[in-house]
């Protein structure tokens, strides 16, 4: 093995050095201050003074006349906004996505009906999500910025005011990028909902945010909060609520966002580099600017993915094959309404994707050292006599 100049003392890093996630959190001093007002007033969850800092900060860095509430994950996040939105019944929603996209409309009572991704942005499929609401009469559309990508949504948010149909967005990844016309993403759909886990570039261990209209805001207020009215609970609900302590660190990490994000741009290119010159299609990168949670490279076939996550792995550097497969294919949802459609796109591109980590803080002999392991690992995976480097 090829010994990287520098490693972590976590228990995960003696298995690897280097891990997919190795947050850059906010230390203690950067945060404490932002709980003075709390500790001041006693008020340390339902929307103390932390979090409405918090919400107003994130409202004026996203525009465009958004609202946002901050909320305990991304996950508790959208099952907010189905519920505030009270729609029940079947949601249009890509099988290439994380579990939680479809947990989260599924606690709020809502039911998966999959849909196909686009080959070249590897999100939603417009013309398949309409073909998903004429067969299903589906109730909203949930789309998913894979990756943390920042595409314009338009064809999908035209397929769903066509159907008469709110569009959520699932942007768990994105938050810290903008889409192709320069703005901050956060201002597509009805809401964007955001996730503040460990592993994502805003890092706070977990916690997220909802970008939404002034009046869906107050609604999500509502429901996030069990719905109570004076004695009455007026409509389903949950609980939703971030607490002070997780907005304060939420703060210290917006101080520290461009910062971040910057590293691991410039850590991106220097490593998009390498992918180019091993013929490497990048196609899904090229619209708007993400914030550069990883690098995901498409690998011609399952084989050579294989060999190219397990190269990586012999030099130290863990890298993650999401999103195999396809939920149609899980077990929890073989009988979800429309599991068996046709989802070609999926089904061929579900097995090539690896994720190659990025750090907030991956410059100077760690990066020099990833990129070299980046170009054994494309080599071993040419090295599988298969043809490398288109993404569909």
């Amino acid at each position: 093995m090829t010994r990287p100049p520098t490693g972590s003392s976590s228990a995960l890093a003696e298995r690897l050095p280097f891990p997919f996630a190795r947050p850059v959190v906010p230390r203690p001093e950067a945060w404490l201050d932002y709980l003075t007002a709390s500790y001041d007033q006693r008020w340390f969850a339902n929307g103390g003074p932390a979090v409405c800092q918090l919400e107003a900060a994130l409202a004026a860095d996203i525009g465009g006349g958004r609202d946002v509430v901050a909320c305990a994950s991304a996950t508790a996040g959208i099952t907010a906004v189905l519920l505030a939105l009270q729609v029940r019944g079947p949601v249009a929603v890509p099988a290439f996505t994380f579990p939680a996209t479809v947990a989260a409309l599924e606690q709020a009572g809502c039911t998966p009906v999959f849909c196909d991704i686009d080959a070249q942005t590897l999100e939603l499929d417009a013309i398949d999500v309409t073909r998903a609401i004429d067969q299903f009469g589906c109730v909203a559309v949930l789309h998913v910025r894979a990756f943390g990508f920042c595409h314009d949504l338009e064809p999908v948010a035209r397929a769903a005011a066509v159907a008469g149909v709110p569009l959520v967005v699932d942007a768990a990844a994105a938050f810290g990028g903008s889409t192709p016309d320069g703005l901050p993403v956060g201002r597509d759909g009805i809401a964007e909902v955001f996730s503040f886990h460990a592993s994502k570039v805003f890092a706070v261990g977990e916690g997220g945010a909802i970008a939404t209209t002034p009046e869906l805001a107050a609604q999500v207020r509502h429901v996030a909060n069990f719905a109570i009215d004076g004695g009455d609970v007026t409509t389903r609900a949950t609980n939703a609520k971030l607490p002070e302590l997780a907005a304060a660190v939420a703060l210290a990490m917006r101080d520290q966002l461009d910062a971040h994000v910057a590293t691991r741009r410039e850590a991106a290119l220097e490593l998009v580099d390498v992918a180019i010159g091993h013929a490497i299609d990048l196609a899904h990168l090229a619209a708007g600017s993400p914030p550069m949670q990883c690098l995901p490279i498409v690998l011609d076939t399952a084989d050579a993915r294989a060999a190219f996550v397990a190269a990586l792995e012999i030099d130290g550097i863990e890298a993650r094959t999401y999103y195999c497969p396809g939920l149609h294919r899980a077990t929890a949802w073989r009988e979800a309404p429309g599991a068996d459609r046709d989802l070609p796109v999926t089904e061929d591109l579900a097995s090539r994707p690896a994720c190659v980590p990025l750090y907030s803080d991956l410059e100077g002999a760690d990066l020099g050292f990833f990129a070299r392991a980046l170009e054994r690992a494309l080599d071993v995976a040419a090295g599988t006599s298969l043809t490398i480097g288109r993404a569909a």
